[in-house]
């Protein structure tokens, strides 16, 4: 009984929905198929982008109001739009091309800033350098200070004092001064490599135009598409129950 009431619903959202007329099989014979292929072919749904599909899937369940009485729960006609994800991103997919264009672009900078980029990458083995001695002289001169004022000390309460526990305060206290002169250093050092590496206005500028045609993408995915989908689902199931009305 489930399984002819999922056929009505199916065939009646056929003749309903254009948005299904193509995942629907026909059977009217080889002109369709013939007709079919001369059509162009549809932008398909990136894998990648299968998660924004749901996640505005999702937003336009939560959108709705609750307690609504419904034959297909959420979960229903959630499975029902993932299995017409294809036929459903193709209402908006000349927002989806532009997005993918300009996501591309952005991945794959050509011209002047490929080789800005290429530059970047050939310094950073420099870059990498600045910030191991930054990190390892601090910790080099601290540890030589630490062991030649502790024996310069221990030396110097000896009686009678050795002449030597002068000699290795005096240096003990020289790497001291060598270990904060390094941490500055090291710290200048950190910064101007972290300035030299930071993003540029046209990459920030990129990434700016990404996150808006995913955006415009993601909106006319709902407008055009979900949205007049759960419409024809339920308009559609009203219709099977008033036909099966006694």
């Amino acid at each position: 009984m489930a399984e002819s009431f999922m056929q009505q619903l199916i065939a009646s959202l056929a003749r309903r929905t254009p948005v299904l007329d193509e995942s629907v099989p026909s059977r009217t014979g080889s002109s369709d198929t013939t007709e079919r292929s001369r059509r162009p072919a549809k932008p398909h749904l990136l894998a990648e982008d299968r998660h924004d599909f749901e996640r505005t899937l999702d937003e336009v369940f939560a959108a709705e109001a609750p307690g609504r009485p419904a034959r297909l729960d959420v979960e229903q006609l959630r499975t029902m739009a993932l299995a017409a994800s294809e036929p459903i991103a193709a209402t908006a997919a000349s927002e989806y091309a532009h997005y993918v264009e300009v996501r591309e672009q952005a991945k794959n900078p050509r011209g002047s800033e490929a080789h800005i980029t290429d530059s970047a990458s050939a310094e950073l083995p420099g870059a990498s350098l600045t910030a191991v001695l930054a990190v390892l002289t601090p910790v080099l001169f601290g540890t030589a200070t630490v062991i030649f004022l502790l024996v310069g000390y221990v030396l110097g309460m000896a009686n009678p004092k050795p002449s030597v526990a002068s000699t290795l305060l005096t240096v003990g206290w020289s790497f001291s001064a060598a270990t904060a002169a390094s941490l500055l250093i090291g710290m200048i050092g950190l910064l101007l490599v972290a300035l030299r590496n930071r993003p540029s206005y046209e990459e920030w500028a990129r990434n700016e135009e990404v996150a808006a045609a995913r955006d415009a993408w993601r909106q006319a995915l709902r407008r055009r598409g979900i949205e007049p989908f759960l419409r024809e689902v339920r308009h559609a199931v009203s219709s099977l129950d008033h036909d099966q009305a006694p």
